[in-house]
């Protein structure tokens, strides 16, 4: 009886203790997919850009660093919430939107940090934006890899300056590449987001083709492919409702993910297994391409014969849980 009066007040105390460390995000805090299993360390919260046309993932919170007062105690948090784990924890995630806009120095410092809290941490890895890693110097980027960062989540969303500057994403695709080959330069592993439907009906061609050709002449590890969302706070929403942005249906969508896929030369992973993607799939490219495809041929011959609303259901069930 003692020891199960223990196991709930430990239980109790961790509930307690996660509250305290990530109770400011919010009901939404998104980890990315590649590193959803990470101990998460809150270093930022929201993005310090927050002018993208289509995003209001941070629920408009403003952007701020959080001190290294709050960082260390967070730590100290996170340590006592890990460690009766049976394995030490390997793989860190620095929390917020877009953490690798933080000066090297600091980052350094709160690398440092995680290690001496986790001497077993293998690897550091955050969100970033393109400007975040033009930002830092070929020395800084080898400094920061052998600091342990690594399998960084690039949002690179569309390869197309159209799209780009519609969604006022405040990069382009000349950046977008050179963000992508600063880090192969300095051996640092990158996963980038992809977005389906991000250029609409009227932009989706030159979305497909400049993603395609912008990808295939790079190196990311995995391409985390999501669809476009249309959240309630994003300045998009004006345009839907003014009828200046065609949204596209989510067959529309499935296809262009389909003809993005047919493009494809490069050797990564495609990461479609997102919830917000109507038919999850993934593989390895090339190996699986032919079979990816063969796979969204037929959801696709499937659901245009059937109900759509039932793979819509089904992919918006477990939303809170991502």
């Amino acid at each position: 009886m003692a020891d199960m009066e223990q196991d709930a007040e430990r239980i109790r105390k961790i509930r307690r203790l996660k509250n305290e460390v990530y109770g400011e995000y919010g009901f939404f805090y998104y980890v990315p997919m590649a590193e959803s299993y990470t101990v998460q360390v809150p270093v930022t919260v929201s993005c310090s850009y927050r002018r993208c046309l289509y995003c209001d993932l941070n629920q408009g919170m403003p952007f701020r660093e959080l001190s290294l007062d709050e960082i260390n105690a967070n730590l100290e948090r996170l340590r006592v919430i890990h460690e009766k784990d049976i394995r030490p924890p390997r793989r860190f995630l620095l929390a917020g939107g877009n953490p690798f806009v933080l000066s090297t120095e600091k980052l350094l410092t709160v690398a440092e940090r995680v290690r001496t809290v986790f001497p077993a941490c293998e690897y550091i890895s955050c969100f970033a934006r393109a400007d975040d890693v033009l930002r830092k110097t070929s020395a800084e980027l080898d400094t920061l890899r052998q600091a342990g960062f690594d399998r960084l989540c690039l949002g690179i969303e569309s390869g197309s300056d159209c799209v780009l500057r519609y969604q006022e994403k405040g990069v382009g695709r000349a950046e977008n590449a050179a963000a992508m080959s600063a880090l192969d330069a300095a051996g640092i592993r990158y996963s980038a987001y992809i977005m389906l439907g991000l250029g609409g009906r009227d932009l989706s061609a030159g979305h497909v083709a400049g993603t395609a050709s912008l990808l295939n002449a790079a190196h990311p590890f995995e391409l985390t492919v999501v669809t476009l969302v249309l959240f309630r706070g994003a300045r998009l929403v004006e345009r839907v409702r003014a009828r200046e942005f065609q949204r596209m249906t989510s067959l529309e969508t499935l296809r262009e993910g389909r003809e993005l896929l047919s493009r494809l030369t490069l050797s990564t992973v495609w990461n479609a297994t997102h919830k917000t993607n109507l038919f999850p799939v993934k593989g390895k490219l090339p190996e699986h391409k032919d079979l990816l495809l063969r796979r969204i041929d037929a959801a696709l011959e499937e659901m245009s014969r059937g109900d759509v609303k039932q793979f819509e259901l089904r992919r918006w069930q477990n939303w809170g849980t991502e």
